[in-house]
Formats: C-alpha cells, structure tokens, sequence
C-alpha cells in the first residue's frame, strides 16, 4: 500500500473534526447510546471490540444509564503473525463535530499489561477538538494490543461525556518507510567509500515514531576533518518534529557537537565540520529535538532525512601538526630591516573552532610606523558548503589584532592592562562598549593580551561600500622587537566555510612631518605662527598659511549612525583601539591693540584618490587659551576646549544649513545658510569655513596668546596614504557675508566702545556662543 493511500483516513479525520456538521446542537433530538466495549475481557472477545485494519468504528463516548460520565470503551488490535521489528500499529482518533465537552484520550497497551505503551489526549479546551495520531512501533507477532479510549477531563473528579456526538477510531498496520531500523540503540553502519581524495558515505531515514532515535556509525581518524551533514528536504510543510543530531565520540556518551532546526523552519539543514582528535568509530544520533518540559517529539511518516559524512585531509599547511589555533603555536614571520617591506599570511576555516593566530615581529626602529592588514578571500578551497547558520543570521568571520601586555597572567597585569590606556588604549568615544571588549581580552589565559583592532564581517545588502577586512595600526618607536598578533575566526568560533584566504600585512614608514614631531616616543605638538591677511583672504601654496601632513591610521571619527548606515571604513561591530591619527598645532596668535577682536579665516583640503573619491575628511579640535587677567590682577590661561553649551568645539565639514553664533533663536529658518562650503578640484577635497560662520578670534583668546588645533579624520571611508592642507591665518574683523538670496551684505558683530567716557569694549566677537 502506498504511503499516502495509508494516511488518507488521518486527513479525513482532519477534515470531519474541522467540521461543522455534527449533532452538537440541543435541537438535534435524541440519540439511542449503546454502550460496548467496557472492559479488557469484552475488548479481547468481543468482535464488536475488534478494530479491524482499514476500518473505522464510531462509538459515543457516554454510559448507558442515567448516568452518562465515567465511561471507557475497550478495543483490540490483532497483530499478524508476519509482524517485525519494522511493524507499525497507526492509530486514529477524533471527534466529527465542531465542539464536544469530551478530551478525547486513546492509550495502547499489551494486552496482559496494564501499563500504556503510549497515551494520547487531546486537550482542546473551549476550542474545536483536535485529532489523536500515534504511531507505534510493535513486531511481536501473533498477539493483540488493548486500545483504551476515555475522557481526560481537566477535572478527574468530573470525567466529561457526549452522548450526541460520536467519535470516530481506526488502525492501521503498516511497514516503517526507514529500512534501517531497527537501529534506535545499534547504530546502522555507514560505509565511506573514496571519492577523489575525500571518504564519502551516505544514508537515508524517517524518524517516523514518536521519540524515534536513529544512530548511524563510522570510523574516523585523529588529524583528519569530518563534515556530518543532515538535511530534511523541504516537503512543503514543517514536519511533526524540529529535526536534531548529536555527534558523540567513541566512548558514545561524549557530545563532541550537536544542533537542531528552528521551530517551522523546513527544509531543515544540519551540518558540522570538526578536526579529530580521538581516532575510533564515531556515532551520529539523529532525533527529533525535545526541550526542557517538553513532550516526546511525535513521528512523521512523511518527511525523510539524508545523512552525509565526509572524511577530509587538513589542508591548511600552518594547521597540521603544529595547529596555530592557540596563541603559543602562532604561525610566526619575522620583518627585516626597515619599514618598506610585507608579509602574506595564508589559512582557512576548516571545522568548527578552527582559529588561525599569525605572528608578525617587527626589528628595533626608532621613528613611528604604521602596520598595515588587509584579508582577502582567494576563492578557492570549500570542499563542503559554508556551514549552516541561524535563521537570518550572516557569516561572521573576524580579524583581530593584539599586542601582549605580559605572558605573567596575574591580576595585577590583567587590571593594568583593563584600566590603564597609557598600558592598553582603548576607542570609548567611537566604540561605547571598549572597556568591556577591551577586558575580555586583557583576561585572555594564555597571555594578557591589549586588542588594537577587531573587524567583522557585515552584511553585504546593508553595507554595500565597505571595505571593513581592513586596517592601519600605529606602531611607535621601539627600542626592541615589537609584536603583533593577528587571529583569523568567527564570531564564537562555530562556523565554517573550509575557504582559503590571505592575511596581507604590510610595514611603512610613517609620514615625515610626523616622524619629525616624535620626541621621547612621544608626539609632540607642531609649533606655528598664526599670520595676518589684513582684509584679503587666504593665499593658496603660501608656507606662512599652511600645514600639511598625513593621517596614516585609525577608522577616522564617524558620525551619527554612520556605523549602522554602512558609512565609512567600519562595520557597526568593528573596533580601533586608536579611532584616529591625530596631528596637533600650536599657534601662537598676534599680540593687537584694543578692540583684539580678529577675523579667524580657515580652509583644508584632502588630497582625492586615483578615480576622484575623497579617502576622508577633516575634523579640527580647538583649544582657545582664555587669558582674561584674574580678580587679583594676576593673568593666566584657562583652556577653552567647549562651547559655552558644554558641545565640543569642533569643526568638521556639513552641507546643512544651520545657524551660526551670531544668530537669535528669533531669526527666520529662511535666513539660516551652510557653515561650509565645498569645492571639488581636479586633484582634492576642498572646504572652506563660509563667511556667514564669522568664524573670529574672541579678545580673551587674544589675550591668551595660544590656540591648538587637533587634525584627525573623519567619515574615512578609504586606507590609502593621502595628504591633506590645514590652511589658517587672521584678519580684520569684522567681515561680512552676503544672504543667500543675493541680498545686502550683512555684516558679522562688530565690537562697541565705552559710550560713557570709559574704556573697554562690549559685544563683538562670541565665536564660542
């Protein structure tokens, strides 16, 4: 008999219980209740109580007597004398009505035991009454099984009846689909034959009863890689069970994997890829997954599953005997000489907790340098599909980056290293969650370790422009070797995807003008004069303007939620222990008469890229020296690094229109215009503090004599060496600007003398309003 000839009566119970039409209605007049079946002896002798296979009996479930609850209705099943180990007893039960007060209950039992094979109800509540399904294994021939049926009421005091609606009951013998069973406690054996230079085996199963167990065997060899796969096709619909799998070690209770498939999640795909360390026959279980206080998964007739096994050779050549997934067996290359030259590191994900620690050691060198890495995935290798991962969840592969604070592993290094950044720098600002992801690793076993970069692999729908398998770290001066740890895994080290790649890391010289600046393995802020343009502007290509330099590492700061947009060189995950190159001038400002108010002018520009792209803006830092003389007559310098709001005094380019300091809350939105303008040239990124900013110096910074200006990138969305141009001086303030709908020009606060014969001045410059 075909399989689905054999559940056509299940679906016509599904049907008629979903059903509206039965005689549940108090009009439906009166029903005659014939009370059979009610005991064992009666089920055993009596043909009534026989449940013939193929055929349906209804029954009511309801006394004889005025008193209609209490009662059980007693059947047999006779088993043939052809029945094996691969016989199964189907039984179906169900209401035909839409409603009825009876928990319909169906327990199978042998028929001089009183103890139940397997027990059913079905627990419907107010709703509509569900259909009972079992499905029991039983081979022993030439017997009978007692099918009980009665009602399991909420209350046991008050067992429910319905003596207007029937149930409808039948059985069926049927053949289990899975030709390996039975193998619920000897596993069947899976013969791995050569494939090229793979051992391939295959099998096939139904976990067809309810709690079925299926184990499969096979031997493996230590140092070798297998790759257990366990799919269920998709059937179009989800099976009874959420498919699940153990792979256990050959002592048999040893878990060295396991997993299952999401709830109504079909097909359902398992796969595993482990190195092995202990040589024997392996055992793969293969179940339906049970949670805490969960029921018995039911069997499914329907769904089969195939099992996959592959026995494979490492192939990573840092990963065969030395095995570089510890930090003590690194994978170690030495620089030579001076910064100029690159290494290539080569691995793959092979199995799962698979980590690829390289080792690169830098000589002694006594200027600052910058190191440089970048994965790149070669496309070759991936003898297995990627292993599957969580609904809706990506690959997570990662690059990390550590120096080792000290292999002495006590709390006194491990405390150091979490809350000292002079011991272990750590990017708050950009990366909120630093100290902790920072103490992660600082309690790292094998060595305190400082984490100097992390990237992870992002979404390529959301992050189409990111380039974020990438990096640039400053190495400071040193007097010995100096060393960095590079590891290559995913994120929480179970996943794989057996593809090779290549770690690329490069060693440069930092550029000049900040090698200069270092002194005492220190930088030091660059000395500069800030010089007058009267009431021009600023000259381009004049050294008295101009400052150029470098930024040669760090993310650059990142605005807003640039990070989960897919906006600049990071991932939303990705970490810099540095966010950015910084490069600081010292301006020592002009000494000027009273009114000192000065214009403040000031530009920069970022060299472009070969195709035209801008590799990353600039973000100026200011510190003003407020040097207004004290109450006792004394003078000093109080730093002014905020704005008189508490924001931080920053310039860094926005095309939107916003107000400026100068500007009353009352003023129209019409009126507001850019602070910045931006002008693209053939070889750079140009922007200019626009006149209607009135960007000045305020008398109290005059006074004080100084101002320091902090360069670091910002929104760097490219890693390529680039120059870039600060351009400032002052002048005569105050200027004007012009509306934006070529209106009047309007003149920026000017400051107002002493009207009353006094001295002094008022108004005038506010910049920092």
């Amino acid at each position: 008999m075909r399989l689905r000839t054999r559940l056509l009566p299940l679906a016509l119970l599904l049907l008629a219980a979903c059903s509206s039409d039965g005689d549940d209605t108090p009009d439906a007049g009166p029903v005659v209740v014939e009370d059979l079946c009610n005991n064992r002896e009666e089920a055993l002798t009596n043909a009534d109580c026989e449940l013939k296979p193929g055929v349906a009996v209804e029954r009511f479930l309801a006394l004889a007597g005025e008193v209609k609850a209490g009662d059980e209705d007693w059947y047999s099943i006779r088993i043939p004398a052809n029945a094996n180990a691969r016989t199964l007893v189907h039984i179906t039960g169900a209401y035909l009505s839409a409603s009825t007060p009876v928990n319909l209950s169906v327990s199978v039992q042998e028929k001089d035991k009183n103890t139940a094979l397997v027990a059913k109800s079905d627990q419907h509540g107010s709703g509509a009454p569900k259909p009972i399904d079992i499905v029991l294994p039983y081979g022993t021939p030439d017997t009978q099984l007692i099918v009980v049926v009665r009602d399991a009421p909420t209350n046991p005091a008050r067992p429910a009846f319905d003596a207007r609606n029937p149930y409808r009951l039948m059985v069926e013998l049927l053949e289990n689909p899975d030709t390996n069973e039975p193998n619920d406690v000897t596993p069947t054996a899976i013969a791995l034959t050569a494939q090229g230079a793979a051992q391939v085996g295959t099998a096939k199963g139904y976990l067809a009863t309810d709690g079925d167990v299926d184990r499969f065997s096979f031997p493996l060899t230590a140092g070798k890689i297998a790759y257990v796969k366990v799919t269920a096709p998709d059937q179009d619909f989800a099976p009874n069970y959420r498919l699940s799998y153990e792979l256990l070690r050959p002592n048999g209770t040893e878990k060295e994997s396991e997993g299952n498939v999401l709830p109504k999640v079909h097909p359902g795909v398992l796969a595993t890829a482990r190195k092995v360390k202990v040589a024997g026959t392996w055992t793969l279980v293969v179940k339906g997954y049970r949670g805490a206080n969960e029921p018995v998964p039911s069997g499914d007739l329907r769904q089969p599953y195939d099992v996959e096994v592959r026995v494979l050779d490492e192939a990573d050549s840092h990963d065969q005997s030395s095995d570089n997934d510890t930090y003590a067996k690194a994978f170690a290359d030495d620089f030579a000489g001076a910064p100029g030259t690159s290494k290539s590191f080569t691995g793959r994900l092979g199995y799962v907790s698979d980590r690829d620690w390289f080792t690169a050691r830098l000589p002694a060198y006594s200027k600052p340098s910058v190191l440089r890495y970048r994965l790149v995935p070669l496309g070759t290798g991936g003898r297995f599909e990627p292993l599957p991962l969580p609904l809706g969840q990506l690959a997570d592969r990662q690059v990390l980056v550590f120096t080792t604070v000290s292999t002495s592993v006590t709390a006194e290094n491990r405390a150091s290293c979490s809350s000292s950044p002079a011991v272990c720098p750590r990017d708050a600002r950009e990366h909120p969650e630093a100290p902790s992801l920072v103490q992660t690793y600082c309690n790292n076993p094998e060595a305190v370790l400082c984490l100097q970069s992390l990237r992870e692999e992002s979404d390529p729908a959301r992050f189409p422009n990111l380039g974020n398998f990438q990096g640039a770290l400053l190495v400071p001066p040193h007097a010995a070797s100096a060393t960095y740890h590079f590891v290559v895994q995913d994120d929480g080290t179970n996943w794989a995807d057996d593809r090779d790649y290549r770690l690329d890391v490069s060693w440069e010289d930092d550029d000049a003008e900040e090698a200069g600046a270092y002194s005492g393995a220190t930088e030091q802020e660059r000395a500069r004069t800030l010089n007058g343009v009267g009431a021009g502007n600023l000259p381009v290509g004049n050294a008295s303007f101009e400052s150029k330099g470098q930024l040669s590492y760090g993310h650059g700061r990142l605005r807003g939620n640039d990070r989960a947009t897919g906006l600049g060189v990071r991932g939303p995950t990705d970490y810099d222990a540095v966010s950015s190159d910084t490069d600081t001038y010292d301006y020592t400002l002009p000494s000027r008469t009273a009114p000192e108010d000065a214009a403040w002018l000031v530009q920069w520009e970022v060299d472009n890229l070969p195709d035209g792209g801008t590799p990353h803006g600039l973000a100026l830092d200011l510190t003003f020296c407020d040097g207004t003389p004290t109450t006792d007559g004394g003078t000093g310098c109080t730093p002014v690094s905020t704005t008189s709001t508490g924001g931080a005094l920053t310039l860094a380019y926005s095309s939107s229109v916003m107000r400026a300091w100068h500007t009353s809350a009352s003023t129209p939105l019409s009126s507001y215009q850019a602070l910045y303008q931006l002008e693209k040239t053939a070889g750079t990124t140009r922007v200019t503090v626009a006149p209607y900013a009135c960007a000045c110096l305020e008398r109290r910074f005059i006074k004080g004599g100084t101002l320091k200006v902090a360069v670091s990138a910002t929104e760097r969305s490219d890693y390529s060496r680039v120059g870039y141009t600060l351009r400032t001086g002052w002048g005569d303030y105050p200027r004007g600007f012009t509306a934006p709908d070529g209106g009047s020009p309007t003149q920026c606060p000017a400051p107002i003398g002493a009207t009353d014969g006094g001295s002094g001045y008022t108004g005038g410059c506010q910049f920092t309003q």
